[in-house]
C-alpha cells in the first residue's frame, strides 16, 4: 500500500526539475500512470518529430523504480537498472518525497531515505503522556528521578513511556530538562489541544504523515493504516539503530502515534487530516447575512470586505493554490449590491478576467440558500453559441467524479442569475442548512481545479495540434506566405510593400502607417496579423480607434476611479494577454493615431520602449503600470507589436522626433484604381499560426549584432555618416538609436536575401531620416539637395526632369524630388503630404 500512497502523492506535483541540468518537468497523473513533458519534447511535437509532447511513464515503471530505490536506500544515476533512461526523472520525482533528502554519491547527486528510530513514535496513549503532565505541573514531579519516585516495574515502565512521549511533544530534552516556557503556554492555554496540535506538527514524522494523508482522502482506512505503517518499517531503525523496525512493533508505534493525531484533532475517524476551518465559516457568514446587507450602504460594508478580502486570501492560502498560476477574485457588485455574488478562482495563463475565458466560480444564491462550485465562462466578451460550445467540450473531454456535469440548477429570476446558470458545463451544490466540512470544501475545490488544470491541458494540445506550421520557417517564406494571403483577400499589395513592413517590424515592434485615407493602411495590418494566426476572435488582433479628447496615458492603460477601483484601458487587457502567452505574437492597431497628440496620450509607452532589456533570456521593460495599481507588474512585452495609422491634415497634429526617432514611418500613397490582374484565378491562403519568434528581432543594442555582422554594421554606418553631415544643417542629425535600427533593418533583411543593400537603405533613408526634415528656412532646401546628391550622384538642377533610374536610393529621391517642389511652391516642406 505504500507505494500507491507515494505515487498518488507524486501524482498531485505540477512540475518538478531535474537534480542536475534543473530541466522541466511538467506532469500529470491519470489512470494509466504519469504523463511527463519537458521543453525539448515540446520542441519536438512542434516540428513533428512526435505525435505528442507528452510521454506516459506506466505504474508498473514506477513501482519497479521505487523498489530499486528503496532496496538500495541511497541512490544515484548509476543504481538504476530497470529505471535505466529515466534515471534523472526518477530521482526528481523520488526527491519530493517528505521523506527523502538530496546528497551526493560518488561525486554525483544522490537521494537517500530519510531516517528515524522508534524512540521518535509514541509507545503510549496520549492520555497517559498528559498525565504525567499534570503531575510534573501540579507536583513539580522530577523527571531525572522517576525511578526513586515510581519503583515498581510496570509503573516505571508506562511512566518511562509517558516521559519519552512528553519528550517526542518537546516538553523536555533528551536530559529530562523541562521546558519551562511550553509548559507554561500550555497551562495557560484554555485550549490545550492546540498546543499539543503546533508541538506535534514540528515533530518530523509526525508532519510526513500529516502530509502523505493529505493526498489520499479518497483510500480505505484500513489501507491508509497499512501504508503509514509500511513506512515505518522503510524508514524507522530500533533506538540501537541495529535493524529496521519489526512489523509487530511498527504496528503498534503506528496505532499509537495515529491515534494522538486524532485525539488533538489533526485527523478524523477515517485518517483523513482535519483542517481549520477557514473557508467554511466565511461561507456560511456570507449566507447567512447577505440579504440583511443588501438593505444597507455598499461602501465599506463588512460583508463587501468579506467576499472581496477575505475570502478571497483564505483561498489563497490553500496549498495547491499557487499565487503565480492563480488570481482570486470576490465580488458584490459595484456601486450597487449583486443578487448573485460569487468568488471566482482564474488560471492567469487563460483569463485575467471573469468577462470572458474559462474558470472556477463559487456561486451564490439569490435567496442565499443555496451555493454551488462551479466550472463556468465569463459572459460578458462571450457569445451564446460560443458559450454552450465550450461547455459540450468540457463535459466531453474531461473526466469528472462527484461532479454534476450539466446546468440544470436555479440561482434566482434575475437575468444575472440565468446567465451565470447557462454559463455553466459542471458543478457541485451546497445549501445552507447542510453545509459539508472544512475537509470536504477544500477536498471539492481542489478536485475541481484538477478538471480545470487538465482541460487547460487538454485545449493546450488541441491548439498545438491544429497548428499549421512551415518546417524550419525563414524570413522569406513568412513573408511569400503574408504577401499571398493579403492578395488572397482581394487587396493589392506590392510584394516588397509586405517585406517592408515585415522588417520594420522585427526592427521594432512600433512601425506608423502614413498616406491619404482610402489606401488600405488599416486591411494591411489586419490582413498582416490575420495571416500569421492574429485575430479578434482569438484576442490576438485589437483596434483601438484613437479619439480626438486624449490627453494623457489613462485613455490607453486605464485609470483609479472615485472608489479607489482601476478600470482598464484597451491596451492594458492586450498586455497583460500577451504576457499570460509569450509565444504568440500580439498587433494593436492605433487607428487614426494622431487625432489627438501622440506625445501626450503615447508618452508613457514611448517612455517604456526604450527600456527593453535582456533578463534570463527574456526581453523585459520598465512596468508600465506598477503592481500597485493593477495587482501586477504590467511590461511591454516583446510579442506586442504596436501599429499606427495616421492621416495628414489640418484635423490631425504633426509627429514630434521624440515620436519619429522610436518608429519606422511607412508612407501608403500608391494608388492604381485599374489594376485587376492580381484577382485572376487567386488562391484563397489559410492562415498559419507563426510563433512569435518567427516575427521577434534578435537584437536590443549594436553590440548584440556587432560580432557577427561587422561589415555589414560599418558599410551602414558609412551611408549614415554622410548623410549626417546634410542634416547638421538644420539640426535634425541622427543619434545612436536610429543608427542602431537602421543597421538591425539591413541585417534582418540580408539574412534572408528580402532586399538588396541598397533597397533595405533606401527604405530606411524614407522611413527614419526623411520625416525628421521639415521647415522653410533656407538651411532645408540646402540639406535636401544635399541629400537628393547622396541618393543619386547627381547634383539636384530643377529646369532638368529627374531620372530616377540609375539612382542608388530612388524612392527617398523621389520623396526628396516632391519636397523640394512643395518648398518652392509654398515655402515650407515637411515628409507629410497634407501638412
Amino acid at each position: 500500500m505504500l507505494e500507491k500512497l507515494i505515487i498518488n502523492y507524486l501524482g498531485h506535483l505540477k512540475d518538478i526539475q531535474t537534480l542536475s541540468s534543473m530541466e522541466k518537468n511538467s506532469i500529470k497523473l491519470n489512470d494509466k500512470g504519469l504523463y511527463v513533458e519537458t521543453d525539448t519534447s515540446k520542441r519536438k511535437f512542434v516540428v513533428g518529430e512526435k505525435d505528442s509532447s507528452w510521454e506516459l511513464i506506466s505504474f508498473q515503471f514506477l513501482y519497479d523504480a521505487w523498489n530499486e530505490f528503496s532496496s538500495i536506500r541511497l541512490a544515484n544515476s548509476s543504481d538504476f537498472v530497470k529505471a535505466k533512461g529515466r534515471s534523472s526523472f526518477i530521482m526528481a520525482l523520488f526527491s519530493q518525497l517528505p521523506f527523502v533528502s538530496v546528497t551526493q554519491k560518488n561525486g554525483k547527486k544522490a537521494i537517500m531515505l530519510n531516517q528515524f528510530f522508534t524512540d521518535q513514535l509514541p509507545e503510549i496513549n496520549l492520555n497517559q503522556v498528559l498525565e504525567l503532565l499534570e503531575e510534573v505541573i501540579a507536583k513539580g514531579l522530577d523527571l531525572k528521578s522517576l525511578k526513586q519516585r515510581y519503583p515498581e516495574d510496570n509503573v516505571y515502565r508506562l511512566k518511562s513511556r509517558a516521559r519519552q512521549g512528553l519528550k517526542l511533544l518537546g516538553f523536555i530534552d533528551s536530559q529530562y530538562v523541562i521546558n519551562v516556557g511550553l509548559i507554561e503556554e500550555y497551562r495557560s492555554s484554555k485550549v490545550r489541544s492546540v498546543i499539543l496540535k503546533k508541538q506535534m506538527l514540528k515533530h518530523t514524522y509526525f508532519s510526513i504523515v500529516y502530509e502523505l494523508l493529505s493526498k489520499f482522502s479518497d483510500l480505505e482506512k484500513v489501507y491508509k493504516f497499512q501504508a503509514i505503517k509500511e513506512l515505518g518499517m522503510l524508514i524507522v531503525k530500533n533506538s540501537t539503530g541495529d535493524n529496521l523496525m519489526r512489523d509487530s512493533v511498527a504496528d503498534v508505534r503506528t496505532r499509537y502515534m495515529l491515534s494522538w493525531m486524532q485525539e488533538v484533532d489533526l485527523l478524523d475517524e477515517e485518517l483523513n487530516p482535519i483542517m481549520e476551518e477557514s473557508i467554511r465559516p466565511l461561507l456560511i457568514k456570507t449566507m447567512q447575512d447577505y440579504l440583511t446587507a443588501r438593505t444597507e450602504p455598499l461602501t465599506n460594508h463588512p460583508i463587501g470586505k468579506l467576499v472581496r478580502n477575505e475570502l478571497p486570501n483564505a483561498i489563497c492560502r490553500l496549498p495547491f493554490i499557487d499565487s503565480n498560476t492563480y488570481s482570486v477574485k470576490g465580488s458584490v457588485g459595484q456601486g450597487n449590491w449583486a443578487t448573485v455574488p460569487w468568488l471566482a478562482i482564474l488560471n492567469k495563463n487563460v483569463t485575467p478576467s471573469t468577462q470572458r475565458g474559462y474558470y472556477i466560480v463559487y456561486l451564490f444564491s439569490e435567496n442565499m440558500k443555496e451555493l454551488y462550485l462551479t466550472f463556468a465562462q465569463g459572459i460578458t466578451e462571450t457569445s451564446r453559441n460560443e458559450m454552450l460550445k465550450m461547455n459540450e467540450e468540457i463535459r466531453e473531454n474531461i473526466v469528472m467524479d462527484g461532479v454534476k456535469k450539466s446546468n440544470d440548477y436555479f440561482l434566482g429570476v434575475g437575468a444575472k442569475a440565468r446567465g451565470y446558470v447557462e454559463s455553466t458545463a459542471a458543478y457541485i451544490k451546497y445549501s445552507l442548512d447542510n453545509m459539508p466540512s472544512e475537509n470536504q470544501l477544500v477536498n471539492d475545490l481542489e478536485k475541481m481545479i484538477s478538471y480545470y488544470e487538465s482541460f487547460i491541458d487538454y485545449k493546450k494540445e488541441r491548439r498545438e495540434e491544429e497548428m499549421i506550421v512551415i518546417p524550419h520557417v525563414n524570413e522569406k517564406e513568412i513573408t511569400d506566405h503574408i504577401h499571398s494571403y493579403i492578395q488572397s483577400k482581394g487587396f493589392y499589395y506590392k510584394k516588397e510593400e509586405v517585406i517592408n513592413l515585415y522588417l520594420s517590424l522585427k526592427t521594432k515592434p512600433f512601425v506608423i502607417l502614413s498616406g491619404i485615407s482610402g489606401t488600405g493602411k488599416t486591411k494591411m495590418v489586419q490582413w498582416f496579423a490575420e495571416s500569421v494566426g492574429a485575430t479578434e476572435r482569438n484576442g490576438q488582433f485589437t483596434l483601438i480607434p484613437v479619439r480626438p479628447d486624449w490627453s494623457d496615458g489613462s485613455d490607453l492603460l486605464g485609470y483609479v476611479d472615485i472608489k479607489g477601483d482601476f478600470k482598464k484601458g484597451p491596451l492594458t487587457s492586450v498586455l497583460e494577454r500577451a504576457m499570460d502567452d509569450p509565444t504568440k505574437p500580439f498587433f494593436v492597431l492605433l487607428d487614426e493615431m494622431n487625432l489627438a497628440r501622440v506625445e501626450y496620450y503615447f508618452s508613457d509607452l514611448l517612455s517604456v520602449m526604450e527600456s527593453r532589456r535582456r533578463e534570463d533570456r527574456e526581453i523585459i521593460t520598465t512596468p508600465v503600470l506598477a503592481f500597485e495599481v493593477d495587482g501586477r507588474d504590467i511590461i511591454l512585452p516583446s510579442n506586442v507589436y504596436i501599429v499606427g495609422t495616421v492621416n495628414m491634415d489640418e484635423t490631425t497634429y504633426p509627429f514630434s522626433k521624440k515620436v519619429l526617432d522610436r518608429a519606422n514611418t511607412i508612407e501608403f500613397n500608391r494608388v492604381q484604381l485599374d489594376h485587376f490582374a492580381f484577382l485572376e484565378d487567386i488562391e484563397e491562403q489559410e492562415p498559419l499560426s507563426i510563433g512569435n519568434q518567427s516575427l521577434a528581432g534578435d537584437f536590443l543594442h549594436i553590440k548584440d549584432a556587432y560580432k557577427d555582422n561587422i561589415a555589414l554594421i560599418k558599410k551602414v554606418t558609412e551611408v549614415l555618416v554622410n548623410i549626417n553631415v546634410q542634416l547638421e544643417n538644420i539640426g535634425a542629425q541622427v543619434g545612436y538609436r536610429v543608427r542602431d535600427e537602421i543597421c538591425f533593418y539591413v541585417i534582418y533583411s540580408e539574412k534572408d536575401n528580402l532586399l538588396t543593400f541598397e533597397e533595405a537603405i533606401d527604405q530606411s533613408i524614407l522611413q527614419k531620416i526623411l520625416p525628421r526634415v521639415s521647415g522653410s528656412d533656407e538651411r532645408v532646401w540646402d540639406t535636401l539637395k544635399g541629400l537628393y546628391e547622396i541618393c543619386t550622384n547627381q547634383v539636384y538642377d530643377g529646369d532638368i526632369l529627374p531620372n530616377f533610374d540609375n539612382s542608388m536610393y530612388p524612392k527617398s529621391a523621389q520623396k526628396i524630388v516632391d519636397m523640394i517642389r512643395r518648398y518652392q511652391l509654398d515655402g515650407f516642406t515637411s515628409f507629410w503630404i497634407g501638412s
